[in-house]
């Protein structure tokens, strides 16, 4: 009897706990989905560096924690980040200093940028960097879930946050302590701020748009392209302004100068050392826009194409057409929001360089204005459900659908982490067959080798060389990288060089299996005539 009164007692306080907390336990539920597929592989390849980012963000915090100089020997990237991974890394080391691995940070190993691939000795420090990718892109899916509730309803809110946890591509750079989550995170909660700004213009004081700014410049000092944050700022100014002197006022003022200043919160040195700042930010225009690139297809085709082969492929498809729904539904709120997507896309496509990652900061815009369409189809069927008499709740198909399409994607994004990388696969068959002492080439993205057993000359591209060169300089062997050459990324011409220079070599060994999160790239090894 009490067993009884005990099962009813715990059933009743279950359904009053799930109807008023309904909402925070749907959210709290996507949360930890977001969580456990993010965790899951994220010390991949360790202790070989097999991304070849990481080091350029890690390695600058290491050496500040090392030196105790806080001016980063990079800055290409933005450099809060490295920040932030300065905190990261000084409490990694702590706890390792605990565990007696280390008795003073100047023990602490720096590579230089460039000796990619390699062996970290400290491993965990990587691992403590992935985590804050992982922690900013799990956290995302409130800010994505705030944003949606305030641009539309509870409703759409839930499908949004639950999207958010699963989208494909969040989920793979999750796994990297690289840039692009942290700076996808501040740009989506930059956005909410501004939009909240907007939304009480007339109630809150100057303070909010002041500091909606001010992390709109903490996120252009993540990475330099959330400088674009700047339109949905200025959109702001212009649809609450409605005088011509009011331009002056000290609210309009503050804007871009808190955002200035939350850039130079972000990046002290780009005003403590400008020929440094400028020097790298140089460096990094050039570099994904430089004007000599021969293109092998036009920027906007090439991520056209990346879109429709990619895991992310139905929402991306539902985000365009949601666009279009978000200009009727959103109004001038929409253009806040909006903006900052559109105009990141334009720089986008009009750069040389094809990174599939440069579209993750406008992920989140894409789920907003996807769940637009999934709310109006969900609507519709409701209609169509109520004729028949059949429960509405069958509308839920749909959302819940598309959300076990992107987690499966995901998780099989997330097993490759835990499959052998092709390079570790190339590397193990050339330390059991191939003899100490060969020379080797190898390009880029190339298995870690051990230099004290072979002689390697690395080349971006090994047709930057002709075949006499490779043999005038003794080389042994060629190890060819698919990842590092891929046909969509070159021009017929380069490829067809390289295909010219391989066939003139012996191939010995092809290799295939995962790289990062590809399912599959391919290795050669082949051996420099005369060949045995």
């Amino acid at each position: 009897m009490n067993l009884y009164r005990w099962r009813n007692s715990f059933v009743s306080y279950a359904q009053s706990f799930w109807h008023g907390h309904q909402t925070a336990v749907i959210l709290t539920g996507f949360m930890i989905i977001g969580l456990a597929v993010r965790l899951w592989g994220v010390g991949f390849g360790l202790p070989n560096l097999e991304h070849p980012d990481e080091d350029a963000v890690l390695m600058p915090a290491i050496t500040i924690i090392k030196t105790g100089n806080l001016e980063p020997v990079r800055m290409e990237y933005g450099t809060l980040h490295i920040y932030l991974l300065t905190a990261v890394s000084t409490v990694v080391y702590l706890y390792a200093a605990r565990n007696g691995i280390f008795t003073s940070p100047e023990q602490l190993t720096v590579f230089e940028r460039g000796s990619y691939p390699a062996i970290y000795p400290h491993p965990e420090f990587f691992v403590g960097a992935r985590l804050l990718s992982v922690i900013l892109s799990t956290l995302l899916i409130l800010v994505v879930y705030l944003l949606a509730d305030r641009l539309g309803n509870r409703r759409q809110a839930l499908v949004a946050a639950g999207l958010t946890a699963v989208l494909p591509d969040l989920v793979k750079h999750a796994h990297f302590a690289t840039t692009d989550i942290a700076l996808t995170f501040f740009s989506t909660i930059s956005l909410y701020l501004l939009l909240r700004a907007y939304d009480n213009w007339d109630t809150d004081s100057m303070w909010a748009f002041v500091g909606a700014s001010f992390v709109s410049g903490l996120t252009a000092s993540t990475k330099l392209n959330g400088i674009v944050l700047i339109i949905p700022i200025l959109l702001v100014i212009f649809l609450k302004v409605k005088r011509l002197d009011s331009l002056l006022s000290l609210r309009v003022l503050s804007a871009p100068i808190g955002m200035f200043f939350g850039f130079l919160v972000g990046t002290p040195y780009a005003l403590l050392n400008l020929p440094k700042f400028l020097y790298w930010s140089g460096y990094a225009f050039r570099l994904y826009n430089a004007p000599s690139v021969e293109l092998s297809q036009p920027s906007w085709l090439w991520h056209l194409s990346y879109h429709v082969t990619s895991p992310n492929i139905i929402l991306v498809f539902l985000g365009f057409i949601g666009f279009f729904f978000s200009i009727r539904i959103w109004r001038e709120r929409g253009l806040i929001i909006s903006s900052f997507a559109v105009f990141l896309w334009i720089a986008i496509v009009t750069q040389t360089t094809h990174q599939a990652r440069m579209w993750l900061p406008t992920a989140p815009i894409f789920v907003l204005w996807g769940v637009l369409v999934i709310d109006f189809l969900q609507q519709q069927l409701k209609a169509r459900l109520a004729n028949y008499k059949l429960s509405p709740n069958f509308s839920m198909i749909l959302p819940l659908s598309l959300f076990l399409i992107l987690l499966n994607n995901s998780i099989v994004i997330s097993k490759i982490f835990y499959e052998p990388d092709v390079r570790t696969i190339t590397q193990n068959w050339i330390e059991q067959n191939i003899p100490a002492g060969s020379k080797l080439a190898i390009e880029y993205f190339a298995p870690n080798l051990n230099p004290d057993k072979w002689t390697t000359t690395r080349l971006f591209h090994l047709a930057d060389q002709p075949l006499e060169w490779f043999q005038t300089e003794g080389v042994d062997y060629l190890i060819a990288s698919e990842a590092g050459n891929d046909p969509t990324q070159m021009t017929v011409e380069a490829y067809d060089k390289r295909i010219a220079l391989l066939e003139k070599a012996c191939l010995i060994q092809q290799f295939e299996g995962p790289f990062l999160s590809a399912e599959s790239r391919r290795f050669w090894v082949y051996q420099v005539p005369p060949c045995n």
